[in-house]
């Protein structure tokens, strides 16, 4: 049984008249199997998520040379990317897979304190901007499973969309601090 059917159940215990000579346990158990009765089962599950987090090596001592490995070994052609996959059964069951792809300092102690800050800065607005899009691929799923499945490729591709418009509204983020100095 989902964890979010069992809150519900325990809120809706409450909905029985207390004069009934039953037990706060009993009426509780009772709304229990009314829910299982009536198909209140694992399709009331939010899609299932699986967040993988990879990363690629720099080792460049400068800013400008950072930049550099990171414009030649990101993914893509980015500094860091991320990629969702929205997959779903003819049942409904829908989960979401998210690939984050950062670059990592191979040894951040040989940076010189000012860029070892600016780095760690940079990194983390770079990590918020790409779970923003990581966001959109779990909006996208919990879309799909809101109109039970109808249309699904229509919403992935709304949102996929969303992704390039953030992109465009933050310039990849360095509207919102990914910048390295």
């Amino acid at each position: 049984m989902p964890i979010p059917l069992i809150v519900s159940v325990f809120v809706e215990c409450d909905m029985f008249d207390e004069s009934l000579p039953i037990s706060r346990a009993m009426k509780c158990l009772f709304v229990s199997v009314l829910c299982l009765s009536v198909g209140a089962t694992a399709a009331d599950a939010k899609p299932k998520i699986k967040v993988v987090n990879k990363t690629y090596s720099v080792n460049a001592t400068t800013a400008q040379d950072l930049i550099q490995q990171m414009d030649a070994r990101g993914p893509k052609g980015f500094w860091a990317y991320t990629d969702w996959y929205v997959k779903w059964t003819g049942g409904c069951d829908l989960s979401v897979s998210i690939t984050y792809t950062m670059p990592k300092h191979k040894n951040e102690a040989k940076l010189d304190p000012e860029l070892r800050k600016s780095w760690q800065s940079f990194v983390t607005a770079l990590r918020k901007h790409e779970e923003l899009h990581g966001a959109h691929g779990i909006q996208a799923a919990q879309e799909i499973e809101k109109s039970k499945c109808a249309d699904g490729d229509s919403v992935i591709r709304k949102w996929s969309e969303q992704d390039k418009v953030l992109d465009q509204r933050t310039d990849h983020g360095k509207k919102d601090g990914v910048v390295l100095k």
